[in-house]
C-alpha cells in the first residue's frame, strides 16, 4: 500500500468518525434545548423591557393607586422572591 493510498484511508476514517460525532453531539444537545429556550426567552423579556421601559413604570404606579396596602404586600413578596432568585444566581456562578 502506497503512503498514498494509506492518508487516503486515514482521511476517510477521520471524515467517518468527524460525522459520527457531529451526530452524537446534535442528539445529545436536544436534552439541552428547553433550557436554552427559557434562557432566550428571558433576554427577550429583557430587551422587551429596556424598549419599552413606560410599561413596568405605568403598572408601578397603577399598582400603588390601586391601593398601597396590597402593593406593600405585594412588593414584600416580590422582594423574598428576588432575594430566592438571587441566591439561586450567586449559586450558579460559583458552580460555573
Amino acid at each position: 500500500m502506497s503512503r498514498r493510498e494509506a492518508l487516503r484511508q486515514r482521511r476517510q476514517a477521520l471524515e467517518h468518525r468527524s460525522t459520527v460525532l457531529r451526530e452524537r453531539l446534535t442528539h445529545h444537545s436536544l436534552a439541552l434545548a428547553p433550557a436554552f429556550d427559557a434562557a432566550e426567552r428571558v433576554r427577550s423579556t429583557g430587551r422587551w423591557l429596556r424598549d419599552h421601559p413606560w410599561w413596568p413604570a405605568l403598572l408601578a404606579g397603577l399598582w400603588v393607586l390601586r391601593g398601597p396596602r396590597r402593593a406593600l404586600r405585594w412588593g414584600w413578596r416580590l422582594a423574598r422572591g428576588g432575594r430566592w432568585v438571587w441566591r439561586l444566581v450567586q449559586t450558579w456562578r460559583h458552580l460555573a
